[in-house]
C-alpha cells in the first residue's frame, strides 16, 4: 500500500496489485493527506467578553451625543414660512373683473379685482351736489347777517337817542316846563328802543349761529364727499406687497363683503425658516448666530440662515396660537421634550419662486 501511494506522487503508474495487496478500492484518487484543508479554529468570543464590547459600544455613543450637544445643535422640525396677507375689500358690492389668476406672482400695486363702481359714483356725484348746496347758503347767510347787523346799529341809535330824551324831559317835566304825559311818551319811546336794540342783537345772534351751522355744514358736505371719492376708488384692489396669489377663489359675478377675505397672498419678502429645538439647546443659540439650513424642496444644498430670534414664550395648551405659538409636546403618540421656536432668517436661498410656505427643513447649528 505504502509502495503503491509513493508511486502516485512521483508521477509512475500504479502496477498491477497482488492479490494480496489488493483492498477495496476508493470512489476517488488519494493524492496527499497534507492537501486537505483543516476547519477554521478561531475562538469565539465568551458571553462576558460579548457583553463587554456591547455596553462600551453603548458608552461610546451615549458620550459622543453628549458631546455632540456642546459642537453643534440639529432639528429636522423644522419648515419654512413666510407672511399671509388676506386682501378684504374695504366696500361691499359685486365683482366686476378678476384681473390675476391662481399662483401668479403679482408686485405691489398690481390691480388684483374690482368691484361694479357704478352705485359709488353716483354716491360721489350726490355728495358733491349736497356740498355744493351747503356752499351755496354761506353767501346767503353772510348777507342776512349784514342786514341784521345794520338793524343792530340802528336800533341801538335810536336806543341811544331814546335815553337821551328822557335824561333830557326829567328835569323838565319836574319844573314843569313840560306836562308829565310828555315825559310818559318820552319814557316810554325809550323803552321801545331798548327792546328793538335788545331784539336787533338777538337776531344777529341767531344769524352768527346759523352761519356757523351752515359751515359745519359745508365741512361735512366735503368729508362726505371725500369718503364717496374714497369709496369709488377702493372698488379697485390692488396688491399691498409682491408675492404669490394662493389658493384664488373668486369669480366675476361674486359679491364682494367687508367681513370676507376674497384673496390671499403669500409675502415674497418676508421668507424665514421656523425651527423647534429641544430647551436642552437653546442656551446655545444667540440672535446673530450662523446657522446652515436644507430645504426638503430643494435638496442637496444648504444654505447659509441667521439666528433672527427665539420666541420667548410659547403655549402649553392648543388654541391661543394667535398670542404665542403652540408647539405639540406629543408626536405618534410620543411624549417628547418641549420644544422652544426659533426663528432664521436665510441669507442665501435657492430664489422666492423655489420658496413654498410650509415646506419642511432641517437646520444645524455649529457653535
Amino acid at each position: 500500500m505504502d509502495q503503491n501511494l509513493n508511486v502516485i506522487l512521483k508521477g509512475k503508474s500504479i502496477p498491477e496489485p497482488t492479490v494480496r495487496d489488493k483492498e477495496p478500492s476508493l470512489p476517488f484518487a488519494v493524492t496527499s493527506l497534507s492537501a486537505i484543508p483543516e476547519p477554521d479554529r478561531s475562538p469565539i468570543p465568551s458571553r462576558r467578553r460579548r457583553a463587554l464590547l456591547f455596553l462600551l459600544a453603548v458608552a461610546a455613543a451615549v458620550l459622543a451625543w453628549w458631546i455632540s450637544g456642546y459642537l453643534f445643535a440639529y432639528t429636522d422640525d423644522a419648515y419654512v414660512t413666510s407672511d399671509v396677507l388676506s386682501i378684504t375689500p374695504e366696500v361691499t358690492g359685486p365683482i366686476a373683473a378678476v384681473l390675476v389668476k391662481d399662483n401668479e406672482w403679482v408686485k405691489r400695486g398690481t390691480l388684483l379685482f374690482t368691484i361694479d363702481p357704478v352705485p359709488f359714483r353716483l354716491a360721489v356725484e350726490q355728495a358733491r351736489a349736497e356740498e355744493a348746496r351747503t356752499e351755496a347758503q354761506l353767501p346767503v347767510d353772510r348777507a342776512q347777517l349784514q342786514v341784521l347787523q345794520a338793524q343792530k346799529e340802528a336800533a341801538g341809535a335810536a336806543a341811544s337817542l331814546a335815553a337821551a330824551n328822557l335824561r333830557r324831559d326829567t328835569p323838565l317835566a319836574q319844573s314843569g316846563t313840560i306836562s308829565v304825559q310828555a315825559l310818559d311818551t318820552t319814557r316810554t319811546t325809550e323803552k321801545q328802543s331798548a327792546a328793538q336794540q335788545h331784539a336787533a342783537e338777538a337776531a344777529l345772534k341767531k344769524a352768527n349761529e346759523t352761519l356757523n351751522l351752515d359751515k359745519a355744514a359745508v365741512s361735512s358736505a366735503h368729508a362726505a364727499r371725500l369718503l364717496a371719492e374714497w369709496r369709488l376708488d377702493r372698488t379697485k384692489v390692488v396688491a399691498p406687497v409682491d408675492g404669490y396669489v394662493t389658493h384664488l377663489a373668486i369669480q366675476t359675478g361674486d359679491m364682494a363683503s367687508t367681513s370676507h377675505a376674497a384673496v390671499a397672498i403669500v409675502d415674497g419678502n418676508a421668507w424665514r425658516v421656523v425651527a423647534n429645538y429641544k430647551e436642552y439647546y437653546l442656551r446655545h443659540l444667540h440672535p446673530g448666530g450662523t446657522a446652515w439650513i436644507w430645504l426638503d424642496s430643494n435638496p442637496w444644498h444648504f444654505y447659509r440662515a441667521r439666528i433672527q430670534g427665539l420666541a420667548h414664550g410659547i403655549s402649553r395648551q392648543r388654541g391661543s396660537e394667535t398670542l404665542v405659538p403652540y408647539v405639540s409636546p406629543t408626536v405618534n403618540w410620543i411624549r417628547l421634550q418641549r420644544r422652544i421656536p426659533v426663528r432664521f432668517t436665510l441669507l442665501e436661498s435657492p430664489g422666492s419662486d423655489q420658496l413654498f410656505m410650509g415646506a419642511d427643513a432641517r437646520v444645524l447649528v455649529i457653535y
